[in-house]
């Protein structure tokens, strides 16, 4: 699958900040981290979804392989001079698009070093209308198994307990680590996907949930 793929490459990121600037899609502003979001389910942007000029790309290492990653303004795949936009309904610490020639994409972020919780990351009160849940138990054999959240009070629990949580340093996972992906669909129809690792309890990206997040994740799965 597609993002068990992207996960693994999370993962190698958290190992190594030189071998991520070479595979991720990624870019920089203001030391927050945005992820390439080509994968995710939900529909694609438009031209209708793009807010401001935020700021231009000046520095792509699939470009300039010289070009050092973590600076300001640096991208792993896309070119220099790729202008950078808000994206309506958004704060701008959680979502940024490029416009690639006809293409519009969505860059989200993953970490960054002022969050404290997780709402400085992940603008999503009031905007979540159901999540999906795949639940792998590391076992390359075994079928992921799935639930979808829509009740609207679980739905809104898990939203304020992910900007709540605590944001600490992201722990290095193995790509077979036992996982659940989270797909929160969002009420424009676009989606955000994140690993959540029950031993540790975080999101990718250091999100730290509370014992009650799995809790009702697991209730959802009729346990």
């Amino acid at each position: 699958m597609a993002r068990v793929a992207i996960l693994a490459v999370l993962i190698v990121a958290l190992a190594s900040p030189a071998a991520a600037s070479t595979v991720l899609d990624f870019v920089i502003f203001d030391g927050i981290e945005y992820l390439g979001s080509i994968d995710e389910p939900g529909r694609p942007l438009t031209r209708d979804d793009l807010g401001p000029e935020f700021a231009v790309v000046t520095c792509g290492i699939a470009e300039d392989p010289r070009c050092p990653y973590g600076d300001d303004a640096s991208a792993g795949l896309l070119p220099s001079r790729t202008r950078m936009y808000t994206v309506r309904g958004y704060k701008p610490e959680f979502r940024l698009a490029a416009v690639a020639g006809r293409q519009i994409l969505l860059y989200q972020a993953w970490r960054s070093p002022r969050a404290k919780v997780g709402g400085d990351l992940y603008d999503i009160v009031g905007k979540v209308r159901a999540i999906d849940v795949r639940r792998d138990a590391g076992d390359a054999n075994a079928a992921p198994v799935a639930v979808m959240i829509k009740g609207a009070p679980d739905v809104d629990a898990v939203a304020r307990m992910i900007v709540a949580a605590p944001v600490g340093a992201a722990q290095r996972r193995e790509a077979r680590t036992p996982r659940y992906w989270l797909t929160l669909w969002l009420t424009d129809g676009t989606t955000l996907g994140r690993a959540y690792f029950p031993d540790s309890g975080q999101l990718t990206g250091g999100v730290t949930l509370p014992p009650e997040f799995r809790a009702l994740v697991d209730r959802s799965f009729g346990e």
